[in-house]
């Protein structure tokens, strides 16, 4: 372990943090609020063709980023920390790729969502 990696794995950490409380703040309130993770920034939240169901198309792709995200942060932050990794060499690579096939799904929905409901 270095630092750059503990870094990394913290930054892994906190950004799937921020997804989940994303994820939390739209499933407790039912309202859109301003967020890069979102709204698109040059459009406004009235600008929304239908917030309900904008909503509803965002929430699972959004929580699993946020599941995954974290997941693999804490994953790969324990794996550091210890002598003697507990995921062997090709393991950490098959969590990544589903991180970023997480990822990718995300991508792809936010920009249906972006044309669909805020005409972009």
């Amino acid at each position: 372990m270095n630092d750059m990696t503990l870094f990394l794995d913290l930054i892994l950490i906190a950004s799937g943090a921020y997804c989940m409380y994303t994820f939390l703040r739209l499933a407790v309130t039912k309202r859109l609020f301003k967020n890069g993770l979102l709204v698109p920034k040059e459009k406004k939240i009235s600008d929304c063709a239908d917030e309900q169901m904008y909503i509803g198309y965002m929430m699972p792709p959004l929580a699993v980023m946020a599941v995954m995200t974290m997941g693999y942060g804490v994953c790969m932050l324990l794996n550091d920390l210890r002598e003697t990794p507990f995921l062997p060499y090709p393991w950490p690579l098959v969590i990544l790729a589903a991180v970023l096939a997480s990822l990718v799904w995300y991508a792809i929905r936010n920009s249906r969502a972006n044309r669909d409901y805020f005409g972009m």
